[in-house]
């Protein structure tokens, strides 16, 4: 269907089904408040059932845009479209295997079958993000004229900051990152802790990457965290404390400060803001400490 042939706002409600990028653009411009994007839709979804969002009179599903659906290795670059569901990128070998790993841990399997990357990214708060930022992605945008492409560290330290209540108006058209985001010589690390084993919100994600080199130092140090109450973030501090250091028990005590001080966590009625803290920096110097060689008392 033509974007010119999408009747007025005021007509009557549905869910429309744009083929590509730019219908989508114009359907909700001329939409506006009326109409949410969706593409899995089941965080929304389960917003809508629990009360903590208003069901829109229009959805625009972005299940039809093929150039969403594209997982791709090929030159300089791994892309990942997203409309890719979080099965299919927990499947696809060419994917960090750290996001392998969060995939697996979202959810249970009907919902990673429907649910998006896309999806898990524009939440703010989705368990694939931690990974996504110690692997350096980029989220690519269209803007309604071209594509834009933007560290994703960059894109969540933008919504920390308006306090993640901020509305995208761009649509999230991939994830990329260059060849080298599994860096075989690196120590990856992620982990969801939940309240329970499976299916729920996270109290504390957390993930890890760095290298040793030839003198036992940490090189290439990433290191995220989030929770299902907070933006995810990038941890500059605990960073900085452990590129070209060598690990020890006063390293250990640093970093684990330096987490706790880093992570604006959230609260809410499951877990509060100091637990989530305790939680990210006990997972988080655990992994450094088995991995960096050297344990301290």
């Amino acid at each position: 269907m033509a974007v010119g042939e999408y009747p007025l706002p005021e007509m009557r409600k549905r869910v429309w089904q744009p083929r590509t990028l730019a219908e989508a653009w114009q359907l909700k411009r001329t939409l506006g408040e009326q109409a949410v994007i969706v593409s899995g839709g089941t965080l929304l979804r389960t917003q809508w059932e629990a009360g903590t969002a208003i069901m829109p009179g229009h959805l625009i599903s972005l299940e039809s845009v093929p150039e969403l659906q594209v997982c791709e290795a090929g030159g300089a670059a791994i892309r990942i479209g997203a409309g890719v569901t979080l099965a299919a990128c927990q499947r696809w070998g060419d994917a960090p295997s750290l996001l392998k790993e969060a995939c697996r841990r979202i959810a249970a399997p009907s919902i990673r079958r429907l649910g998006t990357i896309g999806g898990n990214v524009m939440s703010a708060s989705g368990d694939s993000l931690p990974a996504l930022a110690v692997t350096d992605a980029e989220l690519v945008w269209y803007d309604g004229s071209g594509s834009v492409a933007e560290p994703i560290g960059a894109w969540l330290e933008q919504r920390r900051a308006n306090g993640g209540s901020a509305k995208e108006t761009r649509l999230l058209k991939e994830v990329r990152w260059s060849r080298k985001a599994d860096d075989q010589e690196a120590c990856g690390y992620y982990e969801k802790v939940g309240r329970r084993e499976g299916f729920c919100p996270s109290v504390v994600t957390v993930a890890g990457q760095f290298r040793l080199d030839a003198a036992g130092r940490l090189r290439g140090v990433r290191l995220a965290a989030g929770s299902a109450a907070a933006v995810a973030c990038r941890l500059a501090e605990a960073e900085a404390l452990l590129e070209g250091s060598v690990w020890s028990a006063d390293l250990r005590r640093s970093v684990h400060q330096a987490v706790m001080e880093g992570f604006d966590s959230g609260a809410d009625a499951f877990a509060t803001a100091a637990y989530r803290k305790r939680a990210a920096a006990h997972l988080l110097a655990a992994f450094l400490e088995e991995r960096a060689g050297c344990r301290g008392d």
